[in-house]
C-alpha cells in the first residue's frame, strides 16, 4: 500500500508540474504573473481581476489532485498543499482564500463520508493562512528559495497530519492513516513543492534577465548620448542626436524629450502629435507631479496621446533638474504579453543619467561664469594710480625722449590690451609672460635707476598652460610692497622660470624688506589680517582651486627678500590640451 500511495503522491505532483509547464508557455498566463502591478509602482503585486483568476487556476490544481488522488482507509492522500501554497504565494491573500474555498469545497462534496474528510478541509484551511500571510509579507518581493519552499511545505504537510491524528475517528484508524501517507505527504509533496514553483520562477528569471539586458541597453544608449549632453540639450541638433540614438538602439516605437506641454525633440509615431492645454497627457502631469516614472492607462479621448493607447504602453521617466524644471523622456513600446518592469527599467536609467548629466553640464557653466567673473574682477582691479602715473610717464618722455615714449605708449597699449581684451582662462605662460613685461617696462620708466626687473627664462621652458593674470598681481606685489619699499639702493625684481619633468617653476624674487609673517599664515588658513591689497590671496585661491593644495604658493620671506613660487603642472601631466590655452 505504501508503494501505491508513493506511486500515485509522484504522478500527481509530474502532472501538475506539466500543467505548470504548459501554462507558463501560454500568454495569459505569464499576463498574470508579470503583466502585473500598478503601472505607476513598478511592483510585481497582481491586480485585483488578475488575483481572482490565478485564485481559480490554482484552485484547478487542488480539484486535480483530488481527482487522481489514491482512496487509502478512509483518506486521500495527494499533493494538495503544493495548489493552496502556490496560490498564496504568487497571488497574496485573495488568490490563496479564493483557492483555498475551492480546495476545501470540493474536498468536502467528492467524499464527505471519509472519516478524514473535517481534518482535509480544516487542514486546507490552515495551509490557506500560512499561504495568504506568507504571500502578503513577501507581497512585493516573489523571490522564495528552495530551501524556503521545502521549510514550509514540510511544516503545512506535518499540521496537517496532526489534523488527522485530532479530528480523525477511531483513534486507531487515524494512527494507520498516519502509517501509511505520513512519508509520501511530508517528504514528497515538500519535494514537488520545490519543482512546482520552481517551473513559474522560471518566468521571473527570464523577466529578471531582460531587465539586466535592458540595464546594460541602457548604459550603452547613455554612453552614446553623453557627448551631446555636454552643453545641456540647449541645441536642437543635440537633442535630434540624443532621440536618434534611443530609436536605434532601443528599437522603440517612438521616443521624445518633453518640457512646458512643448516637445523638444521626438521620433517615430510622437511626429503626428501635438501637445496643447487642452489635451496635455494625465500621464505626463503624473509624472511631474510624482516625480516618478509613469505608465499609461486607458486615456479620454482628449488625451492628446489618445490615437497611441491602442497597440502600444507609453512611459514617461522624469528628468529632475533644477528646482521646478522637470523634462520628461517619453518612450513608446509595442504591447506584448510579458512585463514592462524592464521597459520601465531602461527609461528611469536613461532619464536618471539624463538628469545626472544635465546637472554637471549646468555646474559646468556656471564654473565658467565664475572663472570669466574672477577674470573680469582681476580686470577691474587695475590700479587708477599705475594709469596715472604711466601717462605722467610718457608725457614727460614726450618732452625728453620722444623715441622712448612711443615705446612706452606701445608697451601701455600692449599691457591693457592683454588685461582688459583676453577673457581666456588659461593663456600660455609666454603670453602671460608677455603681459608681464609690457607691465615693468612702463613700472622701469617711472622708477628709473631705482627699479631693476629682469627675466630669465628660455623659450622652451614658455610652452606650459596658465590661468590669465595670474603672474601681474605677484609682480606688482613685489615691485610695490618689496622693491620699492627698500630705503636705499636699487630695488631689484627677478622673474625666474625652469620647466621641471612635472612641473615648471616660477619664482618671483625682490630685495624689499619682506612680507608680515602673518600674512603669510593667513593665506593658508590662518586668521585673515587686514593688509593693502588681494594680489597674493587671490593667486593663491585660484591655484589651489584649480589645481589642488599641493600647488598653492610657496613663499619664503627675510628682512634681506621674499622669494614667491609657484608650480604649473605641465600640459602632459594634467591632460591640458592646445585649445585649452
Amino acid at each position: 500500500m505504501l508503494f501505491e500511495v508513493v506511486y500515485n503522491i509522484c504522478f500527481n505532483i509530474c502532472l501538475l508540474v506539466v500543467l505548470a509547464f504548459v501554462l507558463t508557455r501560454m500568454d495569459f498566463m505569464q499576463r498574470l504573473l508579470l503583466n502585473d502591478g500598478e503601472p505607476e509602482s513598478g511592483h510585481r503585486v497582481c491586480r485585483a481581476k488578475e488575483k481572482v483568476i490565478l485564485g481559480i487556476i490554482f484552485g484547478g490544481f487542488c480539484m486535480i489532485s483530488d481527482m487522481i488522488g489514491l482512496q487509502v482507509t478512509g483518506a486521500l492522500p495527494n499533493a494538495r498543499v503544493i495548489g493552496i501554497l502556490s496560490s498564496g504565494f504568487l497571488g497574496g491573500p485573495v488568490s490563496c482564500t479564493i483557492t483555498t474555498v475551492i480546495a476545501a469545497v470540493h474536498r468536502y462534496m467528492v467524499f464527505p463520508e471519509r472519516i478524514s474528510t473535517v481534518a482535509c478541509v480544516i487542514s486546507a484551511v490552515l495551509h490557506g493562512c500560512i499561504g495568504s500571510w506568507i504571500g502578503y509579507r513577501k507581497r512585493n518581493d516573489r523571490q522564495y528559495s528552495n530551501y524556503f519552499l521545502l521549510g514550509v511545505t514540510f511544516l503545512s504537510e506535518l499540521i496537517h497530519i496532526v489534523m488527522i491524528l485530532l479530528l480523525t475517528r477511531p483513534f486507531i484508524e487515524a494512527m494507520d492513516i498516519v502509517k501509511i501517507v505520513i512519508v509520501p505527504m511530508v517528504i514528497i509533496n515538500s519535494v514537488g513543492m520545490v519543482i512546482f514553483f520552481n517551473v513559474f520562477k522560471l518566468i521571473f528569471s527570464a523577466d529578471d534577465q531582460k531587465v539586466a539586458w535592458q540595464i546594460s541597453l541602457a548604459m550603452r544608449t547613455a554612453q552614446q548620448c553623453t557627448p551631446y549632453l555636454a552643453d545641456g540639450l540647449k541645441k536642437k541638433e543635440d537633442i535630434d542626436r540624443v532621440i536618434d540614438i534611443i530609436m536605434n538602439e532601443y528599437r522603440c516605437q517612438g521616443a521624445a524629450l518633453i518640457e512646458d506641454k512643448k516637445f523638444l525633440g521626438r521620433s517615430g509615431a510622437f511626429l503626428d502629435l501635438s501637445l496643447t492645454d487642452d489635451n496635455y497627457p494625465r500621464l505626463l502631469s503624473a509624472t511631474k507631479t510624482y516625480k516618478t516614472t509613469r505608465v499609461s492607462r486607458i486615456p479620454l479621448p482628449e488625451d492628446g496621446f489618445y490615437p497611441l493607447y491602442r497597440n502600444n504602453v507609453i512611459i514617461s521617466a522624469p528628468i529632475l533638474l533644477d528646482e521646478g524644471r522637470i523634462m520628461a523622456l517619453v518612450i513608446l513600446v509595442k504591447k506584448n504579453a510579458y512585463s514592462y518592469r524592464a521597459d520601465v527599467e531602461f527609461a528611469t536609467g536613461l532619464a536618471n543619467h539624463f538628469a545626472m548629466q544635465l546637472k554637471i553640464a549646468e555646474m559646468e557653466a556656471q564654473k565658467e561664469a565664475l572663472r570669466r567673473a574672477e577674470i573680469t574682477t582681476l580686470q577691474s582691479q587695475i590700479n587708477p594710480h599705475f594709469l596715472f602715473n604711466s601717462l605722467n610717464t610718457i608725457s614727460y618722455f614726450c618732452r625728453e625722449k620722444p623715441e622712448k615714449a612711443r615705446e612706452l605708449l606701445l608697451a601701455l597699449s600692449s599691457y591693457f590690451r592683454s588685461t582688459l581684451e583676453s577673457v581666456d582662462f588659461m593663456v600660455t605662460l609666454e603670453a602671460e609672460l608677455e603681459q608681464v613685461k609690457a607691465y615693468t617696462k612702463l613700472e622701469e620708466a617711472r622708477f628709473e635707476s631705482r627699479l631693476q626687473v629682469s627675466f630669465e627664462a628660455e623659450s622652451r621652458d614658455l610652452t606650459c598652460c596658465v590661468p590669465n593674470l595670474i603672474l601681474q598681481p605677484l609682480v606688482e606685489n613685489a615691485i610695490h610692497h618689496g622693491a620699492m619699499n627698500r630705503e636705499d639702493g636699487v630695488g631689484r625684481v627677478v622673474v625666474r622660470i625652469r620647466r621641471e619633468e612635472k612641473n615648471t617653476v616660477i619664482d618671483i624674487i625682490d630685495n624689499g624688506p619682506g612680507i608680515d609673517y602673518r600674512i603669510i599664515r593667513s593665506l593658508y588658513g590662518g586668521e585673515e589680517v587686514k593688509h593693502r591689497g588681494i594680489g597674493l590671496m587671490n593667486v593663491q585661491q585660484r591655484l589651489v582651486s584649480i589645481y589642488g593644495k599641493d600647488y598653492g604658493l610657496q613663499i619664503v620671506s627675510s628682512e634681506t627678500g621674499t622669494d614667491v613660487r609657484m608650480k604649473i603642472p605641465n600640459r602632459e601631466e594634467k591632460g591640458y590640451e592646445d585649445s585649452d590655452c
